[in-house]
This record gives structure tokens, sequence and C-alpha cells, in this order.
């Protein structure tokens, strides 16, 4: 049953703050090796939109850089300004208003769950999909927070209904069987849903579930929900399907030359069911 935050003020992403400061805080982490940001786009492409942080320990974490202007600040950056920093320093700026210190905190935020569950000797599970563990053969009504395009395709033969939160205007005429709407409540009346992990990043996960029935199946996916689960878990999401690098070198060339990445990546997926929680996964460790 989905779990209700009364606090306005503590949300998903301040709390995996909170707990990756409590949990790192004494802890020898590795510091950040480097940052490889999206390369910029040519026309008549669409803008790449994630980048990757790498620890010392070749950790890694994606953060997004589609919201607000992160690209151009981040064309304007130089990524080697953050080899050498302290990964807590930077895990703090997720709360900051500033869009590129948020997605690089993000970022290290992520790498840092990554390092943490490969200490800690949990094993990834890159075996399942997020969408089995819904059980969507039994699904009536499906909701998708953001437009995944592979997502859709995949649903485009399945009895269910389908109706796609995006505020994305491109995507608002896209042909298919679905409703594409801005309305998050619309979401209220679904039995399954689908959220994109970037509502970490623009911090509205939490109204997001908000809208969600109680009795629905929900998973949390994509690239930037690498993070530890637990705060996830704990508002009653049931899955969080996201990517785990498997190849560095190779991820590190297809950013930079602008290629499609995924030949970098391992899928995987921890439910919630499965999950012991990282305090206990530490403390067995």
């Amino acid at each position: 049953m989905l779990n209700r935050v009364s606090s306005a003020l503590m949300t998903v992403l301040s709390d995996l703050v909170d707990l990756i400061l409590a949990i790192g805080n004494g802890r020898e982490l590795p510091p950040v090796a480097a940052m490889y940001k999206p390369p910029p786009a040519r026309p008549p492409e669409r803008p790449k939109k994630f980048g990757v942080i790498v620890l010392d320990d070749d950790s890694c974490g994606f953060f997004y850089a589609g919201l607000d202007n992160t690209l151009s600040q981040l064309a304007a950056c130089d990524p080697h300004q953050f080899t050498g920093a302290a990964p807590l320093d930077l895990v703090r700026n997720c709360l900051e208003s500033d869009p590129l210190a948020k997605a690089v905190g993000l970022g290290v935020l992520n790498a840092l769950s990554q390092h943490l569950l490969s200490v800690s000797g949990f094993r990834l599970d890159r075996t399942g999909d997020p969408m089995g563990h819904l059980d969507l053969a039994g699904a009536q009504h499906v909701g998708m927070v953001g437009f995944f395009p592979p997502l859709v395709a995949a649903l485009a033969d399945h009895p269910a209904s389908l109706t796609i939160i995006e505020k994305d205007p491109q995507f608002q005429d896209w042909p298919g069987r679905f409703l594409v709407t801005e309305e998050t409540r619309r979401i209220q009346d679904c039995d399954r849903v689908l959220i994109t992990g970037s509502t970490l990043m623009n911090d509205t996960l939490d109204d997001v579930l908000s809208h969600c029935n109680p009795a629905s199946q929900i998973a949390l996916v994509g690239p930037t929900a690498s993070c530890l689960p637990d705060p996830i878990f704990e508002r009653g999401i049931d899955v969080v399907g996201s990517a785990t690098v498997s190849d560095l070198p190779l991820l590190v060339d297809l950013l930079q030359t602008g290629e499609p990445w995924r030949a970098g990546t391992a899928k995987y997926c921890i439910a919630r069911s499965q999950y012991p929680g990282i305090r206990q996964l530490m403390a067995d460790s």
C-alpha cells in the first residue's frame, strides 16, 4: 500500500541526501574521478540529456541534464573542476536551486549509491524487468509519468488503457492508442504506474505519488533512478528499474561521440520485497 508523506519539507530527494550523508559520514569514500557531460547535439539531432559521474573506484552515477538551463551551463563548465572532489560535498548540492549543481549532485549521489550497494555485497538483479514485476498481464489501466517510446511500443498490443503524463509538447501529438496529458491527477485511475527517474531531479516524485491509487503497483524507472531505493520503497513503490555501468571505457567512448550508450550498461531491478535495506546490508557486510 502506498505510504503518504505528511511533511512538504520531507521529499524523496531530501531523504536520499540525508541517508547518504548519514551512512557516508566517517566512512572512507572514493572521490570523484571524472564527470562526463553529454556532447553538443548536431542539428537536426535532439539534445543529449544524460551525463555520468565516475568515482575513483569506477562506481558510476547518471544524471539528467534536460531541466531548465542545465545543458547550457554544462556546455560552459570545465568538467575537470569536479575531479578529486569529496563526494559528500557534492551530494549536498542536490537540494540547491542551481540546476547544474543539482544535476551533478544527483549524479554523485547515484554513484555513491552504487558504491555502497557494491561494498555491502548486495547483488543487483540484471535478469529482471520492472514491467514483469508489475504483473502487466493483469493490468486494466497503465499510467506512465514521462514518455518512454520503447515502453509505449511494448504496450502497443496490450489490451489495457494507457495514460501518459508528459509536459514536453513534442509528445502531445504522438500517434497511438493512448492519452497524453499534462494533468498528473489522471493517474489516479491507473492500477499500474511507471514513473520516470527524472522526477527525482525535479523533486516531483512525492507529488506524483500523491495522485496514485493506494492499491496501484508502481515502478520507478530510468538511469537516474540508480540511487539507494530505501526512501523510494518507504513510500510504497514496488520496484526500481535502472542501469549500472558494465563497460566503463565503452560507455565513455559512446557518451563522448554522442552515440547511444546502452551497450556500455546493464539494466537491473530491485524489488521492495527482496531488499532488506542499506543499513541492514552494511551491518551484515
